[in-house]
């Protein structure tokens, strides 16, 4: 206690005499008010009181000017279905090591989304932004809409943050509060509108807009292993209260030079949001697979690099990923599996001066797998040669029918799109689907196992798809009509690993309307 007195004392007596020096200097300063009591607590706003709570009449809004609030919207209805599912074979095998065949179900279900954007400009260099969300399939119960933000309820906070220019200092903006990522090409950072609920992301990020070299970096929370709810504090009487935590940190330089786009990133993943806290698990070929890993501290190196000559245009993305993973276990678990992954991705097209200005595109894409994730090794798999996608919108990749994630794979493609009006828009495209170790599972689109590779598997054809897609838009690009269609022929990994030898091939379809504003 006497270290407490003297140490107590020391700190008051040095901040009286600091306040006595500059009480001149700041003489003229008018926030927080002059005149009245500065014994005021810190809690519980910690802000300037310029709109007061009130204890019987509600204030009016001096502070509100309705001018510089712009309000914008989305809705989407989409009808899909989809014929055999599963290609006729479920996810487990039997004694024999073959696919047993039970899942060859039919589905069709109708999604719509209602977002309302609301952004207010305090100032020129300060915003509020806030969008609410409604996401709902016609003739679900509410009780089991979960979504990837994390909540049970059809509406949710999609965006809401505050961002601030110039930001402690000039070109330095900040934005703090929950927000969207959007990379490059979505491949690893997109809104994945596709979904009926999209990725958000927690945090607070940072832009300086030099004019030749920006950098962005910041820090995500896409997990909080200790909290259950919004409300009050986290609790530490669990031994999650430290662990299970998902952050990210990532700092990228998006630049252009002579035509040429070059985005070098670096991510470091601490943790996730998905995967069992049961022993053994994994989060990418555990028990459940799939998603970010709980236990994993993951460094992500690469770039993507893109340009535009005349006719011609090219892109490529390419990462490293390396660090450690370890097993979920009600104590942490060690991290001590090695990562060592690997993903690429090259297009090229050229677009013919022609009527509907045709453009001819070719492309292949891989990522590496891991031979110890498969049926044979359930829930201990730690799955560290197998390259770990992040929040991407997969849909605009690897085929529409979304079969297919950026896990595990090599794929060829090539694609003829035309324009047949100003505002339309006609597209048919060809993918080739191969897994890059025959060991490791198929990951679908959504980055969890779709099939679990059975134990001695030699096959890597997963098969081939076919997507047409029509797309029209009107009454001043605020609404856009869309239909598509995709067959799935199946290939040497599904036949000749079913029970029966006669996997299914799959069709799909949508039609969908979007009204914006």
């Amino acid at each position: 206690m006497r270290t407490f007195y003297k140490t107590f004392t020391g700190l008051t007596a040095a901040a009286l005499l600091v306040a006595m020096s500059a009480a001149t200097g700041i003489a003229a300063k008018t926030t927080p008010a002059t005149n009245k009591n500065t014994n005021v607590p810190a809690v519980p706003r910690a802000i300037p009181d310029l709109v007061p709570y009130h204890k019987f009449d509600p204030p009016a809004g001096a502070v509100f000017d309705a001018s510089k609030l712009t309000i914008s919207g989305d809705m989407r209805v989409r009808p899909e279905f989809r014929s055999k599912g599963g290609f006729g074979v479920s996810g487990t095998t039997n004694a024999a090591g073959k696919f047993t065949d039970v899942d060859n179900q039919s589905t069709f279900f109708t999604q719509q989304l209602i977002r309302l954007g609301f952004n207010y400009d305090i100032s020129p260099d300060v915003k509020f932004f806030v969008q609410p969300q409604v996401s709902h399939n016609w003739g679900t119960s509410d009780s089991t809409a979960i979504n990837p933000n994390g909540t049970g309820s059809d509406l949710f906070l999609r965006q809401g943050f505050m961002l601030v220019r110039n930001f402690l200092a000039p070109n330095l903006t900040m934005k703090a509060g929950r927000q969207l990522m959007v990379w490059g090409n979505h491949r690893m950072f997109g809104h994945f509108d596709w979904n009926n609920v999209g990725f958000a992301f927690d945090g607070v990020t940072f832009r300086w807009n030099h004019a030749k070299m920006p950098v962005e970096f910041g820090w995500l929370r896409v997990a909080e292993g200790n909290c259950n709810d919004s409300a009050g504090g986290c609790g530490v009487g669990t031994q999650s209260a430290d662990q299970f935590d998902g952050d990210i940190w990532f700092a990228r330089m998006p630049m252009k030079f002579s035509g040429v786009v070059f985005e070098p990133a670096w991510i470091f993943e601490d943790g996730g949001a998905s995967g069992s806290t049961a022993a053994g698990a994994t989060g990418i070929g555990g028990s459940p697979p799939g998603g970010q890993p709980q236990n994993q501290s993951r460094h992500t190196v690469g770039a993507r690099v893109a340009t535009k000559k005349g006719m011609f245009d090219v892109t490529g993305e390419g990462y490293w990923q390396f660090g450690s993973l370890g097993a979920a276990s009600a104590n942490g678990g060690a991290r001590n599996e090695r990562i060592n992954a690997l993903a690429a991705h090259l297009d090229a097209g050229v677009t013919l001066p022609l009527p509907m200005q045709p453009r001819i595109g070719a492309e292949v894409n891989y990522a590496s797998g891991d031979g110890s994730c498969n049926a044979a090794n359930p829930g201990g798999a730690q799955c560290g040669g197998t390259f770990s996608q992040l929040y991407p919108t997969n849909h605009i990749h690897f085929g529409y029918m979304d079969r297919m994630s950026w896990q595990n794979m090599l794929t060829y493609g090539g694609n003829l799109q035309v324009r047949p009006t100003a505002n339309s828009h006609f597209e048919i495209g060809g993918h080739v689907m191969r897994l890059a170790n025959e060991n490791d599972n198929w990951y679908g689109a959504n980055q969890a196992v779709f099939k679990a590779t059975p134990a001695g598997n030699s096959e890597k054809s997963l098969g081939g798809e076919i997507d047409i897609v029509y797309t029209l838009f009107f009454v001043g690009n605020k609404v856009g009509w869309q239909i598509g269609y995709g067959h799935f022929f199946a290939g040497d990994y599904l036949t000749k690993n079913d029970v029966g030898g006669a996997a299914n091939d799959q069709d799909w379809g949508y039609t969908q309307l979007w009204v914006n504003f």
